[in-house]
């Protein structure tokens, strides 16, 4: 169970934060709403999830590790240093 709740959060971060780096409208959105933010990561883990047939206490896990680690991506504005590295690299 743990290690599943582990590898959908880390799935989840990951392609939360590729979405919100693609579409700029997302980082905009949720700098100014937090909760649109926090909605978006939860409904992300769940559909993740959904998808490989987790269900209960652990797409919970996955859910709020994956929001606490993306909420705290967003304020520290971890975003724009990945942003800056990419940019370096290509």
């Amino acid at each position: 169970m743990y290690e599943l709740a582990l590898t959908l959060t880390g799935v989840a971060v990951v392609l939360e934060l590729w979405l919100v780096y693609r579409y700029r409208l997302l980082l905009e959105l949720f700098e100014r709403n937090t909760l649109l933010g926090i909605a978006f990561s939860l409904v992300l883990s769940w559909l993740l999830g959904e998808s490989v047939g987790a269900a209960g206490l652990t797409v919970l896990l996955a859910a709020v590790a994956s929001t606490l680690v993306t909420a705290t991506v967003y304020k520290s504005g971890a975003l724009l240093l990945v942003d800056a590295v990419g940019n370096l690299v290509l």
